[in-house]
């Protein structure tokens, strides 16, 4: 009778070990602004991409949020449900925007992090001259008066960048992941709510 009473102890603790390993494949972290404020009203989707399955999670006012029970072994996407608020390109883009891309170009002061991808107007993975005619344009109205401006978001964590907001074969928790919304060309993130 004693050797079957520990057995179903041990199954009960097993089954409950079992389950909290089940619950802790789970993703969370927050959606923020350039100047690191929290961005809420906001859905955060999880894309399987190899499959297309998505999950969807409503973002709090404090900007978190948590998908769980995430299946391992697959790679995934996050991404924006709704649109992000309109630009306000005076307000977000200026010259000193301009000037702080020249200074990194003529290595007087170098940017990094955010301010390194806002100043990336073309995506070419480094800041060159041709950003900066792209900055200057759009200020000018010329080509449209949003032209080159964009919203953008970048995903990081665990001391990396995820490249397109993907994150590789997913085989345990990631926590304190944050999607940062910038607007490109803001260097200095004036733009930010």
């Amino acid at each position: 009778m004693k050797t079957i009473l520990s057995f179903i102890i041990s199954f009960s603790l097993l089954s409950t070990v079992s389950a909290q390993v089940d619950s802790s494949r789970i993703i969370s972290g927050s959606l923020q602004c350039f100047n690191f404020w929290p961005v809420s009203g906001q859905t955060v989707v999880l894309t399987d991409t190899l499959n297309g399955q998505t999950l969807e999670q409503a973002v709090d006012s404090s900007g978190f949020f948590t998908f769980r029970n995430v299946p391992t072994g697959r790679t995934y996407q996050l991404s924006l449900k709704n649109s992000l608020p309109t630009i306000d390109t005076f307000r977000a883009v200026s010259v000193l925007d301009m000037v702080k891309m020249n200074h990194h170009i003529l290595g007087i002061r170098q940017l990094e992090g955010l301010a390194l991808s806002a100043a990336d107007m073309n995506q070419s993975f480094g800041v060159t001259t041709f950003d900066i005619v792209l900055v200057m344009r759009a200020l000018q109205g010329k080509g449209g008066a949003l032209s080159g401006i964009r919203h953008a978001t970048l995903l990081q964590g665990n001391g990396k960048i995820y490249s397109h907001n993907i994150i590789p074969n997913f085989s345990t928790s990631l926590w304190g992941l944050q999607l940062v919304y910038f607007i490109k060309g803001d260097v200095d993130g004036s733009g930010c709510p």
